[in-house]
C-alpha cells in the first residue's frame, strides 16, 4: 500500500469542513490548563492550535510533511511519526485524535502505542470513521476497481472497524470508557465528488496511469450520483463516525 499523501492547501480547499466536525470531539476532551496532549494526526493543526489556546502544552504527530509545515506555522510543536509507531512512553495527560485513527491500518497497535504515551490516570479521546462511513462510495469504488482489471486490487486505503469492535480493543488494551457514539453525517461536499476523490484516494490511485485514473473518477461519480447527488444539496458524502472518551485508571494496588 503507497502511503497517503497530503497537500496542506487542497486539503483546506476540498476538506476544510473536518476540523469542523471535531469540535464536538474537542469539548470531549476538556482540556485542563497545564496539561500535557498529544495530536495523534493533527493534520495542518487547527485543532492542535485550539487546545493549545485553552493552555495545554501540545506536541502534533503526523506522517504528512506539508500539513505538519502549516502545524508549525500556528506555533504547535510537531514531530514527523506515523501513529502506528508511536515513540513516547508516561509523557502525556491525554491523546487526541479527530478523523485520523481510520488512516492508520494497525489500529491495535495504534492503542496499545497510546496506552504506552499515558500517563497513569490519563485519557484518550478521539472521532473516527467506523464500519458504516462512506459505505456507498466505497461500494462504488470496489465495484470500478473490479470490473477494471487493469487497475489491479482494490486496496483499501482506510481502516472502519465497527464501534463495538473498536470499543472492545479498548477495553482489552485496560481503558475504561466515559463516553461512546455514532454519529451519521450527511456532509455537503462543496468543491463536488471529484474533489473528495482526488483528495482521500490518492494511496489507492497513486500506481494508476492518469488515464486510469481520469476512468476512475468518471466511473466512480457515474456510480454515485444516483445515491449522493442531488440538484438541491449538490453532492455529499455519507460519512458516519464515532466517538469516545476513555481513560487508563489508576493502579492503586
Amino acid at each position: 500500500m503507497v502511503l497517503q499523501s497530503w497537500n496542506a492547501q487542497q486539503y483546506l480547499k476540498h476538506a476544510a469542513y473536518v476540523p469542523d466536525f471535531g469540535q464536538d470531539a474537542l469539548e470531549l476532551l476538556s482540556v485542563e490548563p497545564g496539561e500535557i496532549i498529544l495530536d495523534l494526526g493533527c493534520g495542518e493543526g487547527t485543532l492542535a492550535a485550539q487546545i493549545q489556546n485553552r493552555g495545554a502544552l501540545v506536541t502534533g504527530i503526523d506522517t504528512a510533511e506539508d500539513m505538519l509545515k502549516q502545524a508549525d506555522e500556528k506555533g504547535i510543536k510537531t514531530l514527523l511519526m506515523s501513529g502506528e509507531k508511536l515513540e513516547f512512553e508516561n509523557e502525556f495527560n491525554a491523546v487526541f485524535s479527530n478523523a485520523a485513527l481510520h488512516w492508520m491500518q494497525d489500529y491495535k497497535g495504534v492503542i496499545r502505542g497510546v496506552v504506552k504515551a499515558l500517563k497513569p490516570g490519563g485519557r484518550f479521546v478521539g472521532e473516527m470513521g467506523c464500519d458504516r462511513n462512506c459505505r456507498i462510495i466505497r461500494s462504488a469504488m470496489e465495484n470500478v476497481f473490479a470490473e477494471n482489471r487493469d487497475f489491479g486490487p482494490y486496496k483499501s486505503p482506510w481502516i472502519f472497524p465497527s464501534p463495538k469492535t473498536y470499543m472492545h480493543a479498548l477495553k482489552e488494551a485496560g481503558f475504561s470508557l466515559t463516553y461512546h457514539t455514532e454519529i451519521e453525517r450527511r456532509t455537503p461536499l462543496e468543491t463536488g465528488m471529484k474533489g473528495w476523490l482526488e483528495l482521500f484516494t490518492g494511496s489507492l490511485t497513486e500506481e494508476l496511469s492518469e488515464a486510469h485514473k481520469k476512468r476512475f473518477y468518471k466511473e466512480t461519480i457515474k456510480r454515485l450520483k444516483p445515491d449522493l447527488y442531488s440538484k438541491e444539496k449538490g453532492w455529499e458524502a455519507d460519512y458516519v463516525c464515532m466517538r469516545f472518551a476513555a481513560y487508563l485508571p489508576v493502579n492503586t494496588t
